[in-house]
């Protein structure tokens, strides 16, 4: 597997989750006073568990990002797509 193919279903699953997190809230989940999500009538993840699954997805992104191409390579310029 090419590090293209990873970012590509690693975006996938960042995407999956939130769109799950956001029919979470759509199904039920409330914000309480103190601003935490209470999620108890609904069926799927909690909102903590969706937010570091995306947390650890986007870091994973970037150690592969500066493994592939050096902390320089976070910013240089891409080659044209082709």
């Amino acid at each position: 597997m090419n590090t293209n193919l990873l970012h590509n279903i690693i975006n996938v699953v960042m995407i999956l989750v939130a769109g799950i997190t956001a029919v979470m809230t759509a199904m039920g989940c409330v914000t309480l006073p103190n601003g935490e999500l209470e999620c108890t009538e609904t069926l799927f993840i909690s909102p903590t568990v969706a937010t570091a699954i995306v947390t650890v997805l986007g870091i994973v992104k970037m150690l592969v990002n500066v493994i592939r191409d050096g902390f320089s390579g976070l910013a240089k310029r891409q080659p044209p797509v082709q």
